[in-house]
């Protein structure tokens, strides 16, 4: 099974697989007390002027229909066909308009240049993550931030996870090095962290590396 093929199988069943509680697009960083990068984020750009926003495995569209309630200008990209026309249908509902862009970010090139660029969940499955952390860092404007979450090898990659190849990268990996002349904001190892939000799989648990950097204005 590809990629697309097994994303468009797990978001077909259910209204939503993420973000199942709660408002998914408040902009308040105290509504998530669990999610360390989605506070950070909100708490950094709540002050900016939006602008031109990237969400690069955007599944169901969540953070793209945040940001474009927001102000922000927003291209979200997914694989997956299923997820896709489920971030439009979101997205009409909240009343907002994203660009949705069905596409592989192994190949994906940005058009533009990007205030935000967020890569959240997607990076284990890119062997060439340089390639991809290249064409984002390109696309971001000087002052602009990368959000990234991504597994690390501090955990295996559980059972459940191996019908689709994955790459997990280490803690001080190829992410880490790429983003090592930017301006960080956060670079935080999650380690062995239970993970409580997908539908239909047995207990099992991952590390990530997450990581909020800001590119340097010249």
């Amino acid at each position: 099974m590809n990629v697309a093929a097994y994303f468009d199988k797990l978001y077909r069943p259910p209204e939503r697989y993420w973000w199942r509680r709660g408002d998914p697009y408040s902009a308040d960083p105290d509504d998530y007390p669990t999610s360390l990068v989605t506070q950070l984020t909100l708490g950094l750009i709540r002050d900016r002027v939006p602008g031109r926003a990237l969400d690069l495995g955007a599944g169901e569209g969540a953070d793209s229909i945040r940001l474009a309630r927001m102000g922000y200008i927003v291209t979200a990209v997914d694989v997956s066909e299923v997820a896709s026309e489920k971030t439009k249908s979101f997205a009409a509902d909240a009343g907002v308009d994203v660009n949705v862009v069905t596409a592989d970010i192994a190949e994906y090139r940005p058009e533009g240049r990007f205030d935000i660029v967020i890569c959240n969940g997607v990076l284990h499955y890119i062997e060439d993550k340089a390639g991809v952390i290249g064409r984002i860092q390109a696309a971001t404007r000087p002052g602009g931030i990368n959000v990234i979450s991504s597994w690390t090898t501090f955990t295996p990659v559980p059972a459940c996870h191996n019908s689709i190849p994955v790459y997990s990268d280490d803690e001080n990996g190829v992410i880490a090095y790429l983003y090592g002349s930017w301006n960080l904001k956060l670079k935080y190892f999650e380690r062995n962290k239970p993970e409580a939000s997908h539908t239909g799989m047995p207990e099992h648990s991952h590390s990530h590396i997450k990581l909020i950097a800001e590119k340097p204005t010249p």
